[in-house]
């Protein structure tokens, strides 16, 4: 009996990890569009469940142990009530024709049905934060309602209370230990992604850094879809930085980011700090003209408003810009990146406050 109870808590097991990691969107597994996840999971947890009874652990005539109601819990958090009602129709019905089709598997098989459709409606429209939450209540609710009929098969006899009991045991023993090492799992993939975020990621201003940007900016030449490159660079920032200090300094660099995200937005601008007071605007289907425009409404919104920093002054920045466009301008991300600095280049030597692309010199 211990190798048998070992054998369905392995199966479970293993159902558990191979389910949570792909369809939780923790590694880089080929899985179809997320509106197949629910059927694709409920799928998945009718075959384990059905894997689990042909594995479980008879204690009495009527009653056999095994993981079956963590299986649909777990459906229940990880793909929600249409994965939970479709894991149980499957072992229900599995359930009615296990041994020979009788009232008594019936009952069982149809009782696991109805568990699914209520723990389905208790979910319904949550999100998977609100069933992780819960999850331990409809799970014991399942536990409670599947123990009432045992002992309603076993007519409410002494062996049926020992039947439960077992039961009770085994799928709370099964059911903890697997939550609980999800939920170790999650955590661990949460900083995993945090510190993944944190490598493309500007840490002051909470733009993408450099190598994000190398990453958009190619991406966008491998759709072959025309974009532009504006490139921005804080005018006479050492003197803030001198005057006021670098505290201050980083102030003006978070605001400006900001500024930056709030006025490229309209074109769908990705904004990112490449390095010191140089910031990049990527502009997605933009043309040499409709870049221009952009650029001009950035700069003027960073002119126009003053900075208010943390000492009560109101600081007045100003930026010089310069721009490149694909495909007029070439088909690389360093051949764009250089010329929009030449640009800048002029724009900066030429007077500053201003922006220029690349064909207007």
């Amino acid at each position: 009996m211990l190798l048998d109870i070992i054998i369905n808590f392995c199966i479970l097991f293993t159902f558990a990890i191979l389910t949570y990691i792909p369809f939780q969107n923790k590694v880089n597994l080929f899985i179809p569009s997320t509106k197949y996840h629910p059927f694709i999971l409920g799928i998945l947890s009718g075959l384990t469940g059905c894997i689990l009874m042909l594995t479980a652990i008879a204690v009495s005539e009527h009653v056999i142990v095994d993981g079956r109601m963590a299986v649909i819990s777990l459906s229940a958090v990880l793909g929600g009530p249409i994965a939970t009602f479709i894991s149980a129709t499957i072992i229900g019905i599995f359930r009615m024709f296990l041994y020979d089709f009788s009232i008594d598997s019936l009952i069982a098989g149809g009782n696991t049905i109805v568990i699914g459709i209520i723990i389905s409606i208790f979910i319904r429209n949550k999100p998977i934060e609100f069933r992780i939450r819960y999850v331990p209540y409809y799970f014991a609710y399942s536990v409670i309602q599947a123990s009432l009929v045992i002992c309603l098969l076993n007519n409410w006899s002494f062996t049926s209370y020992l039947a439960v009991f077992g039961f009770v045991i085994y799928s709370i023993v099964s059911f903890s230990i697997v939550f609980i090492i999800l939920k170790q799992l999650n955590n661990l993939f949460n900083k995993i992604r945090q510190i993944e975020e944190m490598s493309v990621t500007d840490y002051l201003t909470e733009l993408n850094n450099n190598r994000k940007f190398q990453e958009y900016a190619q991406n966008l030449l491998n759709t072959n879809d025309r974009f532009s490159l504006i490139l921005l660079d804080i005018d006479h920032f050492k003197k803030v930085n001198d005057t006021y200090g670098h505290p201050i300094g980083d102030e003006v660099l978070k605001e400006l980011g900001l500024r930056l995200k709030g006025a490229s937005n309209f074109w769908g601008g990705i904004v990112s700090r490449n390095g010191g007071e140089e910031f990049s605007v990527l502009l997605p289907n933009a043309t040499v003209e409709s870049s221009l425009e952009a650029a001009e409404i950035i700069r003027q919104a960073i002119e126009m408003s003053p900075f208010h920093v943390s000492t009560g002054d109101n600081l007045h920045i100003t930026v010089s810009g310069g721009i490149s466009s694909y495909p007029e301008n070439g088909d690389k991300v360093n051949e764009l990146y250089k010329l929009a600095d030449d640009a800048l280049y002029i724009a900066k030597s030429s007077g500053r406050n201003k922006v220029i692309h690349i064909l207007q010199t």
